[in-house]
């Protein structure tokens, strides 16, 4: 082995550095499952808390330094980081009392927050894991309790945790395996000077059988689950759907194994798809919304195609002004709100169409004016922006949208008839062989309604309550030719086409007209940034307003189809049939209850005292909190380096002492008993050492070792004095011995 001084160095404490190291991935699992949970932390906090983990973890390849001392570092580093990244600047206050003090320590500390306190809570849970992984014991619960959390969260959630599963398992069992090496180094130096000598002996072995069995997971073919998950039985046998959580999901096509993403045919439905969450676009906008990409009108009984009257529609060009509306849509009753939207595009990908809030009023700006309008039109019978180009789809552009406020109580007056109407057959076209049942169906749902607006949304109701979602439906159970008919009565489960085709199908069969669309549902939004001030309780998210101002991801995963129908003087109106989706519509403002007041009651107003003082409350809470971790991590500082820390500390290590007597006696014993499965019987009447003698006359080549060995057992258990390692190596070789040769 090499004995220079910089690899004694490298070689003490080498499994603290290497089970530091496997600590940090371990926690960083954790890391991952918070960003993939939507808006739960700021990206600005997750940072913060991985350089917390990084920096550490790399206290722990400090050679040569106490733990104490190596915690103080820790502390310091997390706070000098904090500090640096955040654009700390010293505040001079002069102080001559104690609120001025107080003042003083509050605007200094108080520019790290909140992000500060995410930081320390990750660095005490560190220090946690470390103290956690000196026990084996310790180590199996840690795995199993990280394991049973995320195999929990990914079975109640659209979020896959399992990669982050199958490394939890890993640095557990790498753990174990330090742990393992640091033990036998300590109990047996002979041995692990021997492997030291020969480290390929041990780590070539588990090199290959890592590799086979990553590569056996890699290549591998994926296999549907045999068996449906307690939850999801449980939910379905009481007839309910199961939540999708907000999670979006994609059109596939009838490739099963598809990814998600927009589709450019939907000709033909089905089959299942794998999420994908590459991003597609970011969107700022003054209000969440579902991003509309095209509509289709003829349903040929497997999917949906652009009818005869569609491929004929006028088209115009766009420029800034407002685009125009289809003189055919009666939208004089409707109400709206204006929304503005800024897109950037994350792929360089080339759509038909450009997406935005339903209904787009006009273009502000394309490309930051670098490439107005081109190849953009407006066709407004579809209400789409078609891009008619091959290649150079806009980077980026502003819109403006006239989103719909949903007035119900004027939805519900409206009495329209368009069977008769031969202009609205388009969008009353079902196929002329859809099974009876469907019509059927249609009416049992909405026997109880009176008005068009109702109907719609008691089978909207109805299809989201009544079939569970799932990316991978079972087809198998399907024999209609008809993909609506096979989904209501036969597979009884599927995604977003399954529903919204399901949906348009059952209304049009009661004469209201509707379209199919296809868009973006409205992905994941940070919270906002004007929040961050609000301090730690901001995180906890009690006032943030889920449908309000942000800027929103919108990923491949968040691909989506839903329903549009018309309401004569409201224009279309759209409709959410998928199970665990809503959509983010706008309803009147509630009118505000007017109170009778007597005439002579004062306004009462919040004295500046009274601000002053809460400000002061916070920041007193503050700076307690500041002080008190301070005088915690010198308390624990002091204590690590007192000596009856280290009395204690030494007593703790007098009893793990191995007792290397009990140990002899223990294997002579075990030795024993194989001894007599091998007929060599000691009688009750014999001590040990005369039933060895017997045996050494009737096989004398074991009569060097058996007195060798009986003469430690003696020692072990009758003598006073402790026996070594070295001496319970050297029974260790004669039991071995003696058994191979009774064998």
């Amino acid at each position: 082995m090499p004995n220079t001084w910089w690899s004694r160095i490298l070689l003490k404490d080498w499994a603290m550095r290497v089970s530091a190291i496997f600590v940090g991935i371990f926690l960083y699992q954790f890391l991952i499952w918070i960003m993939k949970e939507d808006g739960l932390w700021l990206p600005e906090t997750v940072s913060f808390v991985t350089w917390t983990i990084v920096l550490t973890t790399a206290t722990y390849c400090i050679p040569k330094i106490k733990d104490g001392w190596r915690a103080f570092l820790q502390f310091v580093l997390i706070i000098w980081f904090h500090g640096l990244s955040m654009g700390y600047h010293w505040v001079a206050v002069q102080i001559t009392t104690w609120k001025e003090a107080l003042r003083f320590i509050g605007q200094n500390a108080g520019q790290l927050e909140p992000y500060i306190w995410f930081s320390l809570g990750a660095w005490i849970i560190y220090l946690f894991a470390m103290w956690s992984i000196q026990s084996r014991f310790r180590i199996v619960v840690l795995i199993f309790v990280s394991i049973l959390f995320f195999a929990v969260r990914d079975s109640f959630s659209m979020i896959f945790l399992w990669p982050q599963v199958a490394m939890i398992m890993l640095c557990g069992f790498l753990l174990l395996i330090v742990r393992h090496f640091s033990q036998l180094k300590k109990k047996a130096p002979d041995v692990w000077e021997t492997i030291s000598d020969y480290p390929s002996s041990f780590t070539v072995p588990i090199l290959i059988l890592i590799g086979v069995i990553t590569l056996a997971g890699i290549f591998a073919p994926t296999v549907n689950p045999i068996l449906t998950d307690p939850y999801t039985a449980w939910k379905v046998s009481r007839g309910e759907s199961v939540p999708l959580l907000g999670k979006g999901v994609s059109i596939a096509t009838s490739t099963a194994d598809a990814s998600s993403g927009y589709s450019r045919d939907d000709s033909r439905l089905g089959g299942g798809f794998r999420f994908d969450y590459t991003p597609v676009m970011t969107v700022e906008s003054t209000k969440r919304t579902y991003f509309r990409g095209e509509t289709r009108s003829m349903y040929n009984g497997k999917g949906w195609e652009l009818g005869p009257t569609e491929k004929r529609l006028p088209a115009y060009r766009v420029n800034l002004n407002p685009l125009p509306l289809d003189p055919r849509f009666d939208v004089s009753q409707l109400k709206t709100q204006e929304v503005t939207q800024s897109v950037v595009m994350d792929r360089d990908e080339t759509f038909p169409v450009l997406f935005g809030g339903y209904a787009i009023q006009k273009i502000v700006e394309i490309n930051q004016g670098e490439n107005p309008f081109q190849r953009i039109i407006w066709t407004p019978r579809q209400s789409e922006l078609r891009f008619t180009g091959r290649t150079n789809y806009p980077k980026d552009y502003s819109i403006v949208v006239q989103e719909p406020i949903l007035e119900e109580d004027l939805l519900r007056q409206t009495q329209q008839d368009f069977t008769n109407k031969p202009e609205w057959a388009e969008y009353l076209q079902v196929p002329v062989d859809l099974p009876e049942r469907v019509k059927q169906l249609a009416l049992d749902i909405t026997k109880s309604a009176t008005n068009p607006y109702d109907k719609a949304k008691l089978i909207e109701k109805y299809l989201s309550e009544h079939y569970p979602y799932t990316n991978t439906p079972d087809e198998t159970k399907g024999k209609s030719k008809d993909f609506v008919d096979r989904f209501l009565f036969e597979v009884k489960q599927g995604y977003c086409d399954y529903y919204s085709t399901a949906m348009a199908v059952l209304t049009r069969s009661l004469g209201l007209p509707t379209r199919w669309v296809k868009g973006y549902s409205s992905g994941a939004s940070s919270i906002a940034d004007d929040i961050r001030d609000q301090g730690i309780l901001s995180q906890l998210g009690a006032t943030i307003d889920l449908d309000g101002a942000g800027t929103y991801t919108v990923r491949n995963s968040d691909a989506h189809s839903w329903v549009e129908v018309y309401f004569e003087g409201f224009g279309w109106i759209s409709f959410e049939p998928t199970s665990g989706f809503a959509l983010p519509n706008v309803f009147p403002e509630a009118a505000p209850v007017v109170e009778d007041v007597p005439t002579d009651t004062e306004t009462t107003t919040v004295p500046e005292e009274t601000t002053e003082a809460a400000s002061f409350t916070w920041l007193w809470l503050t700076l307690s909190g500041v002080v008190v971790a301070a005088l915690l991590s010198v308390a624990v500082f002091f204590i690590l380096r007192s000596e009856a820390w280290h009395n204690w500390r030494a007593r703790r290590k007098q009893l793990q002492v191995v007792n290397f007597n009990q140990k002899i006696i223990v294997e002579f014993e075990k030795m024993l008993r194989a001894c007599r499965r091998r007929g060599y019987t000691r009688y009750e009447f014999e001590t040990v050492r005369e039933a060895t003698t017997r045996w050494s006359t009737q096989s004398k080549w074991m009569k060097k070792e058996l007195d060798a060995l009986i003469e430690l057992f003696e020692r072990a258990k009758y003598s006073q004095l402790a026996l070594s390692e070295v001496e319970y190596q050297q029974a260790n070789q004669l039991i071995v011995r003696v058994r191979e040769q009774i064998k």
